[in-house]
């Protein structure tokens, strides 16, 4: 890692260490969102009033030469852990190129009102309808996301994939005032978010949304 995103990357993990990412970077919000249509009773949103926030088109390049290419010459600056993954087999890419909605949502807005494991944060996102992230999606979105905040941090939910040392790695994507960043971070159950934190999940084309917020997909 050049020194340029090591110091990029200490800034934005330092303060997610203190506060967790979504606390940190709550005051930016990733889209114009209406607020959060919450269930009666439940504390947790209504998935069905949640509109898709972006598009993005899984099977765009059929292998990791393909994308760190595009990667590169989107001046995307990426973490150690998560150029490692991007290389291993268990990186999966699409070979047919597939639609996906992603929504982005809350530890509250899940219905959590404290830090909480992040195996329990995706347990209460699939009983809502929710789905994990293919690992496809988090380069792609950070291909497509150009417009990123400064000092936002997504959390892509995920199936952590583990480095060679045994580390399991999930992806982010965050701007820190220095480029686009794709960094790997903590992917362990175990490990608790901040009820401000956010994570982006897949929107399964069977919950009917019509709202699309944006489209992405690499240009």
């Amino acid at each position: 890692m050049n020194r340029l995103l090591a110091c990029a990357t200490v800034a934005l993990l330092g303060l997610g260490a203190v506060l967790s990412p979504g606390k940190a970077f709550a005051q930016h919000e990733v889209a114009p969102r209406a607020a959060p249509v919450v269930a009666p009773g439940t504390g947790s949103m209504n998935l069905a009033d949640v509109p898709v926030w972006k598009r993005i088109t899984l099977g765009s390049y059929k292998g990791v030469n393909q994308l760190r290419k595009a990667l590169d010459a989107a001046r995307v600056r990426i973490g150690d852990s998560a150029d490692e993954i991007l290389g291993k087999p268990a990186f999966h890419f699409s070979q047919a190129r597939t639609d996906v909605d992603l929504v982005v949502v809350s530890v509250s807005e899940l219905g959590f009102q404290d830090a909480t494991p992040l195996g329990e944060i995706y347990r209460r996102a699939g009983e809502l309808g929710l789905e994990l992230c293919p690992a496809e999606v988090a380069p792609l979105l950070r291909l497509a996301y150009v417009n990123q905040p400064m000092g936002e941090f997504l959390n892509v939910a995920m199936r952590p994939i583990a480095t060679y040392g045994g580390e399991l790695v999930a992806l982010s994507i965050a701007n820190a005032g220095t480029g686009p960043l794709l960094i790997g971070g903590d992917g362990r159950p175990e490990l608790a978010l901040n009820r401000m934190a956010k994570l982006v999940f897949v929107r399964p084309a069977r919950i009917a949304s019509p709202n699309v917020r944006g489209q992405g997909g690499p240009e």
